[in-house]
């Protein structure tokens, strides 16, 4: 291994490791903090070079602007890099395995010099085109099979491994044409959910929480609309959090329906007592590779319904189908969440099976399995041509 303190070190590209609000971001944070702990070393590959609270190297690239979607990215904070190729030899040079968070610019370059130094390069599956098209506005198949064709070709396809979140990922990618060897490994949910009390809030409200990105892709204009149509309407509180370009939409969709909502981010603290405090969970999102925010709540304990739509893993993590919904059905919706209310004693025991079928996701669990393959893909010799 190249570092001299004989602890692997690890290039990891993350182009917006400073903007911890979607789900790539946070699930890096959380396997570089977990490995961390155990010895291994990262050089993070970002825009900006601020320190951090984990230590880690950082080695800042420029933020590319992009005319015509800028305004989109800004929105979504979810910055991109501009590589350097002569600064990515020498920052690469000395490193044990590249992993690739991002693929776009900054990722395709990195693999391209990570080849020709011979470092193994490990690529993860995060970024789903029906999300960026969505977000654009112009979702097509044909659009979308042009996409995963590109991505392939520049990133996946390029790198010695890869990883999905899940068998749904995994299945996306192989459809798509790949022949790299895929694991599948949980981005993991941390230990703290899995230990988290339930607290009801003391207020006499009914409090429905629905966590993600604030983007066509959630569809919480579904959620909004079924609660406008709930008989409990007028004792339902509804936390939308997370932030996105469509939080002052929400906003406004919600108050001109008379409801009491509140929607906007939340830290790390905040959305435990949201998950602890809630009586219902509600997951609207079309497109998922995963769905942590489901995770999160089913080990959180919370009873969950969560919509049942074809580019998303989400449903497949509730067994139970009486907990499902047809994606953007409002009325369908709306139904569900009256008979879930109905019953606190249905929805506790709903909540307990959750928490039992989360714990194969536990964080601890997924941090040993990535590190277990980093250890192989340092030990084995690259085998992949650019």
């Amino acid at each position: 291994m190249a570092a001299a303190s004989g602890a692997p070190l690890v290039a990891m590209v993350i182009d917006p490791w400073d903007h911890p609000f979607n789900g790539t971001v946070v699930s890096a944070r959380r396997f570089v903090a977990a490995l961390t702990a155990q010895g291994w070393r990262f050089r993070l590959l970002t825009i900006g070079d601020e320190p951090d609270a984990l230590g880690c190297e950082r080695s800042a690239f420029p933020e590319l602007r992009l005319p015509g979607v800028q305004h989109l990215i800004d929105r979504m904070r979810a910055p991109l890099a501009r590589p350097q190729r002569g600064r990515l030899r020498e920052i690469l040079r000395g490193c044990d395995l590249l992993h690739v968070q991002f693929p776009f610019l900054l990722g395709h370059a990195a693999i391209g010099v990570a080849r020709s130094l011979g470092l193994p390069i490990l690529c993860s599956f995060h970024v789903q085109p029906e999300n960026l098209l969505r977000n654009l506005g112009i979702d097509h198949p044909l659009l979308r099979k042009a996409l995963y064709a590109g991505f392939l070709r520049h990133v996946y396809q390029r790198a010695d491994h890869v990883i999905a979140p899940s068998a749904f990922a995994a299945d996306l990618l192989h459809a798509a044409g790949l022949t790299r060897p895929a694991s599948v490994i949980s981005n993991g949910v941390p230990e703290a959910l899995f230990e988290l009390q339930r607290r009801p809030a003391e207020d006499g409200r009914i409090h429905i929480l629905s966590v993600g990105r604030l983007a066509k892709e959630k569809d919480q204009a579904t959620l909004i609309e079924a609660i406008a149509r709930s008989r409990h309407k007028a004792d339902i509180t509804l936390h939308l959090v997370g932030i996105g370009p469509l939080e002052e939409t929400l906003t406004a969709h919600a108050r001109a329906l008379e409801l009491d909502a509140r929607i906007g981010p939340a830290d790390d603290a905040a959305l435990l007592l949201h998950y602890s405090r809630a009586d219902l969970v509600v997951h609207c999102g079309r497109v998922e590779l995963e769905g942590m925010a489901v995770l999160e709540a089913m080990a959180s304990g919370n009873a969950v319904l969560v919509a049942d739509a074809e580019s998303s893993a989400a449903s497949r993590l509730i067994g139970n189908p009486a907990w499902h919904f047809p994606a953007s059905d409002v009325a369908a919706l709306a139904s569900r969440i009256d008979d879930a209310l109905a019953s606190s004693a249905v929805r506790n025991e709903a909540g307990a099976a959750n928490r039992l079928a989360a714990l194969p996701h536990s964080h601890p669990r997924s941090a040993q399995a990535l590190a277990g393959l980093y250890r192989s893909l340092m030990g084995a010799p690259s085998a992949c041509c650019v």
